[in-house]
């Protein structure tokens, strides 16, 4: 007996088990052989396989097939690989034909596939078409008179047993039904009989199944017939290539040696250094030998679609790559490994990254979509259930309301998304020191246990932030195809599955601060300062690096992070070489290094951790800093060839890696011990290699994010308001609008209010002003901000009334330009308490608009002037801080002397002068950021500013246990604490914290 029809997890909201669970139980029932048959999709694929391989099961490939129109149903079960293509089509057709119909969809697509059917009338259809079609015996078998058996036997089809299983256990039916009650919006007690799986929807035994089917043997012995002729064990397509046709024929490796030539003149001049000529033939003769050369290409023709993009990633460590403009970083110059990219042993496929402007990214892959049709797709996300959304959903069936749901799941943490395996959510919640207030009476005891066992379902597809695969046949011949939400098309793969498969995908991926960049520049050109950008070179210029030393980086891409400004000062350098150090070296597991490194940076002597790494790691003071680092000590030190050395660096980032990690170690080890290394040493340098084993960077991607850095740096310092004004407007950043302003402020510009007469939607920067956009207007709509302009570039607006009979914005839009100073230059003299009363004289009296029949025959009543109302300065500035989200002429910080008389504050500014003493000050609070500890306790890294300055304070878990609660974005609070100074960089070390008296009615 084999299980020819088992759903795991990926039979979304109605599977329970992840699909590694079902193998691992398979095994242990005593199956060898597995049928895994998720419903309208291959969404586990790959994991499938491998965990076959793990537990010695040979696996059976197949889908179950519905009909959305009816409730009729197939599963399909590949035999050969033609069979293979052909359910990958019908999948696809099952998710992108509005018209899809089961009956006649298989018909053409059968070639390949052992079809099962219970519906006696597709069994005739389908046999009589030349389908090898199979009678399915439910998991209560049906009597031998039904309609299935007699038709089956009339035509002669074979019957087989197909129990079927949703889950693994009895135990498991609760989860079953919560995940359908979730996916239905009903409560678990309303489902019908044919909304959830019967309770014998378990993986049962062998020996279950045949007491089972007891009635019917003949389907047993037809199941074990039919499952020996299953002989497809998955798909095997090697590296598979996106296409690429010369117009005059030429093959992709010569048109890829032209390329790499003419711009290697370009960038180097028509005669070629030594070097470059040597590297380039170099990558050639290898991207040419690995079949990667239509590859570069195809990348060439869709970066040329965008005039600025950061290439990225380990690829731009390849020269061909610069000398096609698909990254910027000379590889030669930066001295930048090209093996992390590409060798010889390399088995599984590289991609190249490339970055577009966020507002151009879409149209980019429009056009690629048009050129490759059907050949193209992009690659899905996996989107589970996390313990937040899972609570949410439960709490949800048991009927609680959003207000109740909203005060327990806004205390869950963020880093409960790293690994959810074995999480007891009610005891982890009731133990975190921000919800110890928190009252969780029944129902949620019973909520939380539920939510526990469905973490980790897969709940939904969604799109990867740039993946596209392009291939030389239609993409659903490989893998089914479906269409996201947004409506592009998807694969049924998330990226790790699609690189097992061999699906080469190009990233390309949207970028905030390249479009900072873009508009800053035009910002300049529209105000006569004219930048040649092919003779830029930021990296070189002495004030740029200065300030990058100095820590005045917000807003600079990759280097505005609290954490990377504190190490910019404590490092004291500013150069492009370092910043490349530092843009990878602040990882979260490299905490102990950094320190290291600073010391050795100012001087301090040291000897590399073994004279095997001596070269490998001399220009990063004998740290690893870099991914490859980790790639180039393997081969250094245990003699591994570059590819396993690439797969162990490749294998850290993995979720499941401790068994392939211990395998490895032991390889290293032996290794090592070959060369000499002692057991200590085989210890500390492996502990070093594993500090890479989170979030980290190549010295590629390194390089390329330093390089647009540097341009956002250079900007920053020459052009400070264009800059910020680019900042702003396009939303990017580690931090808010509010923080923005105000460092644009502290470095001496002038924040304009937005005004209907100056303003464009985006802000701008001329000279030492930034005027603000009308997109920084709360309320105010698209069309009334294109209406502005429009009517503006006709004629300026002369009054009130006049921009109110042309633009006719709706009452909260016109109260919140009243209220942000947009009509303050229009009403010279008069407060805003004053304009908002000749508003609604206005619209007591407006005349209807032009287009518009008149609603009424009198004429508007007579203009009376205002009175000389008195306007609340501490009101003006609430109302203008509610709708902009800041103040435009002062810091909010400003407006609280009276709380802060008597208090013996100091201001942030002057913080470094207090270095091993406690004070008091007093800050806004702007972005923070939770970690945890080495013991696994919450601490909290936080940023605050007033008026001055901005300053880095630490709440460790002692403090951060007793205040956290206190703890909101977006107020003012007194904070008593110790200064304390690393290598010059100064931060406050918090005890106590106080909200300043009133502060949430303040503003």
């Amino acid at each position: 007996m084999i299980p020819l029809t088992v759903r795991s997890g990926y039979s979304l909201m109605w599977g329970t088990a992840p699909i590694k669970e079902v193998c691992r139980v398979a095994r242990q029932q005593g199956y060898d052989r597995l049928a895994l048959t998720d419903t309208d999709n291959l969404y586990g694929l790959w994991h499938f396989l491998d965990a076959c391989r793990r537990n010695d099961i040979t696996p059976v490939v197949g889908a179950e097939l519905t009909d959305p129109a009816t409730t009729d149903r197939a599963v399909l079960l590949v035999k050969n690989p033609e069979g293979y293509k052909n359910l990958c089509r019908l999948i696809t057709a099952r998710h992108l034909e509005p018209d899809f119909k089961l009956e006649t969809a298989i018909a053409r697509h059968a070639d390949g596939l052992a079809v099962l059917t219970r519906n006696p009338c597709h069994l005739k259809q389908w046999h009589e078409s030349g389908v090898a079609v199979y009678g399915a015996m439910p998991r209560r078998p049906m009597s031998l008179s039904s309609p299935l058996c007699q038709t089956a036997r009339y035509l002669n089809v074979p019957l087989v047993a197909t129990p079927g299983s949703f889950f693994l256990s009895p135990q498991d039916m609760d989860a079953h039904r919560m995940l359908r009650a979730i996916d239905l919006n009903t409560t678990v007690d309303r489902l019908g009989p044919l909304e959830a799986a019967p309770g014998e929807a378990w993986l049962a035994s062998p020996r279950e199944y045949e007491k089972r089917f007891e009635a019917c043997p003949e389907a047993l012995a037809n199941t074990r017939r039919l499952s020996e002729t299953l002989t497809f064990t998955g798909p095997e397509f090697g590296l598979v290539m996106p296409p690429w046709e010369s117009k005059t024929g030429t093959d992709p490796g010569s048109a890829l040696r032209q390329a790499a030539y003419r711009g290697a003149q370009a960038r180097y001049g028509r005669d070629l250094p030594e070097p470059v000529a040597r590297r380039l033939e170099h990558e050639l003769s290898i991207i040419i030998q690995m079949r990667f050369a239509a590859y570069f290409l195809v990348v060439q023709d869709i970066v040329r679609l965008s005039p600025r993009i950061c290439g990225r990633g380990s690829g731009a460590a390849s020269l061909v790559a610069y000398c096609l403009r698909i990254t910027n970083v000379c590889p030669i110059k930066h001295n930048l490994y090209f093996e992390r990219f590409l060798n010889p042993g390399r088995k599984d496929a590289p991609d190249i990254d490339v970055d577009f402007a966020w507002d151009e990214r879409d149209t980019v892959l429009a056009a690629v979509f048009e050129r490759f049709g059907d050949h193209c797709a992009m690659v899905c996300n996996h989107v589970r259930m996390q313990p937040r959304m899972a609570v949410r959903e439960v709490a949800r069936v048991y009927g609680l309301t959003e207000a109740e749901i909203s005060r327990v799941t806004k205390k869950m943490p963020w880093f409960w998304r790293q690994d959810t395996a074995g999480l007891d959510i009610l005891r982890e919640l009731s133990e975190r020191p921000e919800s110890r207030d928190l009252d969780l009476p029944a129902p949620w005891p019973g909520i939380m246990a539920v939510a526990r066992k469905i973490c980790g379902a897969p709940r939904y597809l969604s799109v990867h932030p740039g993946g596209v695969i392009i291939t030389p046949r239609p993409v659903c011949e490989y893998v089914p195809v479906e269409r996201a939400a947004k409506g592009v098309r998807i694969i049924q793969w998330e990226k790790d599955q699609a690189e097992d498969a061999g699906l080469v995908k190009i990233d390309l991926l949207g970028n905030r601060s390249l479009a900072v960049i873009r508009d800053a520049i035009y910002n300049l050109r529209s105000n006569n300062h004219l930048l040649d950008e092919s003779t830029w070179a930021p990296e070189d210029d002495f004030a740029t690096q200065e300030a990058v030393s100095q820590g005045k980086t917000m807003g600079c891409f990759y280097i505005e992070s609290p954490a990377t400004r504190l190490l910019q000062k404590k490092s004291r350098v500013g150069d492009f070489e370092h910043l490349v150090i530092h843009s990878s070296i602040i990882r979260p597991a490299a905490n102990d290094y950094i320190q290291e490194y600073l010391r050795r940076l100012h001087g301090a002597s040291w000897d590399p951790i073994h004279p095997l790494l001596a070269d490998v790691l001399d220009e990063t003071f004998g740290i690893m800093v870099y991914q490859e680092d980790v790639s180039r000590a393997a081969v250094s030190v245990a003699g591994f060839s570059h590819a396993d050395a690439d797969g162990l660096r490749k294998v850290m980032s993995k979720k499941d890696k401790d068994h392939v990690l211990a395998d490895f170690y032991r390889r290293f080890a032996d290794g090592a011990a070959k060369n000499g290394v002692t057991p200590e040493k085989i210890r500390e340098i492996w502990r070093m290699m594993m500090s890479f084993s989170g979030y980290s960077f190549c010295k590629p991607h390194s390089a390329s994010y330093a390089r647009v850095s540097f341009q956002a740096a250079w900007l920053k310092t020459h052009y400070p308001a264009a800059f910020m004004a680019a900042v702003i407007s396009n939303q990017g950043g580690f931090y808010s609008t509010f923080a923005y302003v105000s460092e644009a402020r502290r470095s001496g510009i002038t924040i304009l209010a937005p005004d209907v007469n100056a303003s464009d939607i985006r802000w701008q920067g001329n000279g030492n002003t930034i005027r603000v956009g009308l997109s920084a207007v709360g309320h105010l709509s698209l069309k009334t901000m294109e209406k502005t302009l429009a009517h503006r570039k006709a004629a300026r607006f002369t009054g009130l009334e006049d921009y109110m009979d042309r633009v006719r914005p709706d009452e909260p839009e016109a109260q919140a330009l009243i209220q942000s100073g947009a009509f303050d230059a229009l009403c010279p003299g008069r407060s805003r308490s004053m304009i908002r009363w000749q508003w609604a004289c206005w619209k007591n009296n407006r005349p209807p608009a032009s287009s518009s029949p008149l609603l009424f025959d009198t004429a508007p009543g007579p203009v009376v002037p205002p009175p000389q109302i008195t306007e609340d300065p501490l009101e003006r500035y609430r109302q203008e801080f509610s709708v902009l989200g800041f103040l435009c002429d002062t810091h909010p910080m400003t407006l609280y002397k009276t709380e802060l008389e008597g208090r013996q504050t100091i201001k942030a500014k002057h913080l470094g002068r207090y270095a091993g003493k406690r004070v008091c000050v007093a800050g806004w609070l702007i972005t923070g950021k939770v970690v945890r500890t080495k013991n696994g306790d919450p601490m909290e890294f936080l940023t605050f500013e007033d008026e001055t300055d901005i300053f880095e304070a630490t709440f460790f878990p002692k403090t951060y246990t007793r205040f956290c609660h206190m703890i909101d974005r977006g107020s003012p609070f007194l904070l008593w604490g110790t200064v304390e100074t690393n290598w010059g960089a100064v931060t406050l070390t918090v005890e106590k914290i106080e909200g300043l008296p009133d502060y949430n009615n303040r503003l």
